[in-house]
C-alpha cells in the first residue's frame, strides 16, 4: 500500500485537509489551481454565496478538462493514423521482398538450369538446334525476370520513401503533441 500524504491547504479563504497518495507539492498545485479559479469565478460575480462560486468554479474547471480531453483525443488520432499508414506500408515492403525473394530464386534457377543445359548439350546438330532454340527462350524468360527484378527494385525504393514520409508525419505529429503537452502544462503553472 502506498504511503499516504498530508497537507493543509487554502482554498476561498477556508483551510482543508488534503490527504493522497501523490506528493505533498502536486496537492498544493492543485488546490492553488482551485484556488485561483474560485477567486477568479468570486471577482467576476461578487454578489455570490460560497456554493454558487464552488459549483461555477466546478463547472468552469470541467469545461477547461472536457476541451482539453478533446483535444488530447484529437492529437492522438492524428499520431495514430501516420503509425498505422506506417505499419501498411511495413506490410506491404514486406510483401515486395517476399515476392522479390521469389523471383530472384527462380531467376537463380533459370539461370543454373540454363548453364546445366549449355554443360550437357552433346546432340546432333537437330538436337544442338532445339537445345539453342531452348536456350534462346531461357534467355527470354532470365530477360524478363531481370525486367521484373528492376520493376520490383523501383517499387521497392518507392515503398523506402513513402515509409521515410511517414515517419516524417510521425516525427511532425509527435513534436505538436509535445508542444501541445508543453502549452498545458504552461497552463496549469
Amino acid at each position: 500500500m502506498s504511503e499516504k500524504n498530508k497537507v493543509i491547504v487554502n482554498i476561498h479563504g477556508q483551510e482543508y485537509t488534503m490527504v493522497g497518495s501523490e506528493s505533498q507539492e502536486y496537492m498544493q498545485h492543485v488546490a492553488k489551481y482551485v484556488n485561483d479559479k474560485m477567486t477568479e469565478v468570486a471577482r467576476n460575480s461578487r454578489q455570490l454565496s460560497t456554493s454558487m462560486i464552488a459549483v461555477l468554479t466546478c463547472l468552469n474547471v470541467g469545461d477547461d478538462y472536457i476541451k482539453n480531453k478533446d483535444e488530447l483525443e484529437k492529437l492522438q488520432i492524428e499520431v495514430i493514423k501516420p503509425l498505422q499508414e506506417l505499419e501498411e506500408m511495413r506490410m506491404k515492403l514486406e510483401g515486395t521482398i517476399e515476392e522479390f525473394q521469389n523471383r530472384e530464386s527462380e531467376y537463380k534457377e533459370a539461370i543454373r538450369l540454363l548453364e546445366e543445359e549449355k554443360k550437357t548439350i552433346k546432340l546432333t546438330l537437330k538436337e544442338k538446334n532445339e537445345a539453342l532454340k531452348e536456350s534462346e527462350n531461357f534467355k527470354e524468360l532470365l530477360s524478363l525476370k531481370e525486367q521484373e527484378l528492376v520493376e520490383l527494385t523501383e517499387e521497392n525504393e518507392e515503398l523506402h520513401e513513402k515509409i521515410f514520409d511517414g515517419q516524417m508525419k510521425y516525427v511532425q505529429a509527435r513534436k505538436e503533441l509535445d508542444s501541445f503537452i508543453e502549452t498545458f502544462d504552461e497552463k496549469d503553472k
